[in-house]
């Protein structure tokens, strides 16, 4: 599996907030395919690439977290713009923090340990897009600012790029709290949509076709929202030896 550099300001690691760190372990190694550390902060991967963390809590649902190399400066920077700093730590992945926008969405940053700032994206059983959802369009100028991304806007949708690249979407809607949404990838949606109900998930939004392709929102077996987009496999090309220095984990 292929590892991708990233840059400051992009979508860089998930943490699953779970009240059943076995069930949702079972979930996901079988939907997705992931293997899933006992730790007490265990790491799900896949071909020994790190995809996500799994957090011990009472509720439900996904952190986002973006790259910085400068934590302090962006924790600075969320309270000078109306946002609130919830927690930092020095962890196994590097230096955290977890954050609050104006409106209540939380976020994370991480500045990862060791130099290496790799990151397993855009193939199923990986995340391939991240969607921010609020109610106010001045949070989208909240992020814009923070990370320092191009916006640009088309028919509604606001896409942010960093260095060019598009790396996740922003959309205003009639919600009380804006939150942050992690697409995962998967091969086929209308097969891994039948597995979401086996394995004790919900079919929330049934599969259909969106501009991003097939596509199905779901809640896994502890009811943390998740949307799972088709996507093809990668083509086979050489292979590339990084799995042991990603995250340092």
């Amino acid at each position: 599996m292929p590892a991708f550099s990233a840059e400051p300001g992009m979508p860089y690691w998930q943490d699953l907030l779970t009240s059943d760190l076995r069930k949702s372990s079972y979930f996901y190694s079988k939907l997705l395919d992931w293997e899933v550390s006992q730790d007490s902060y265990a790491v799900a991967r896949m071909q020994g690439l790190p995809i996500a963390g799994f957090v011990p809590q009472e509720e439900n649902g996904w952190v986002v977290y973006f790259l910085t190399r400068d934590v302090d400066g962006i924790t600075r920077a969320v309270q000078q713009r109306g946002g609130t700093v919830l927690a930092t730590a020095e962890v196994s992945l590097g230096r955290m923090a977890l954050c609050a926008a104006p409106a209540g969405a939380v976020f994370g940053v991480i500045h990862p340990a060791g130099e290496d700032q790799f990151v397993a994206a855009g193939e199923p059983g990986t995340p391939v897009w991240y969607e921010y959802i609020g109610a106010e369009e001045s949070l989208i100028d909240f992020y814009a600012d923070l990370f320092d991304w191009q916006v640009n806007r088309s028919e509604g949708y606001y896409t942010a790029t960093v260095e060019g690249a598009a790396v996740l979407g922003m959309r205003v809607d009639d919600i009380e709290q804006g939150f942050w949404g992690v697409y995962l990838g998967v091969d086929n949606v209308a097969r891994a949509s039948r597995g979401v109900a086996e394995l004790g998930g919900e079919v929330l939004i049934a599969p259909h076709m969106s501009p991003f392709g097939p596509l199905t929102v779901i809640a896994d077996s502890t009811g943390a929202t998740v949307t799972l987009c088709e996507i093809d496999p990668p083509v086979a090309d050489d292979e590339v030896g990084e799995a042991d220095s990603v995250l340092d984990l």
